[in-house]
């Protein structure tokens, strides 16, 4: 893959403690029930792929390359911390030749939420 762009839409009402929930709006709220998960509460991922040209099957090979296995996930964070980034390349805009891609950040330099 030539790079990726990731954004950040918003904290996970379950990581945030019970005022989160209080002051979000009725839609988020709902929208992070009808998702819950047990163990994750509403801490999902969704990812919107936008192209030009290029070929599904080898953009939903690299996204499923970077799950994590069922090891790798019960393994725990730490363990996840230290897995190389799958995504070795992140766009910057705008947009331009190949020169305008970065290597991805380090895990330090994550934002951490």
């Amino acid at each position: 893959m030539d790079g990726l762009r990731a954004g950040h839409a918003g904290d996970w009402l379950d990581g945030a403690g019970a005022d989160a929930w209080g002051v979000a709006s009725s839609d988020r709220r709902a929208l992070a029930s009808l998702g819950r998960h047990p163990r994750f509460g509403d801490r999902a991922q969704d990812v919107v792929v936008l192209t030009h040209d290029a070929d599904p099957d080898e953009i939903d090979a690299h996204l499923r390359e970077a799950l994590l296995t069922d090891l790798e996930l019960a393994a725990g964070e730490g363990a996840w911390r230290a897995l190389p980034d799958p995504f070795d390349r992140w766009h910057i805009d705008p947009c331009g030749s190949s020169a305008d891609v970065a290597v991805a950040p380090t895990a330090s330099e994550h934002e951490e939420y």
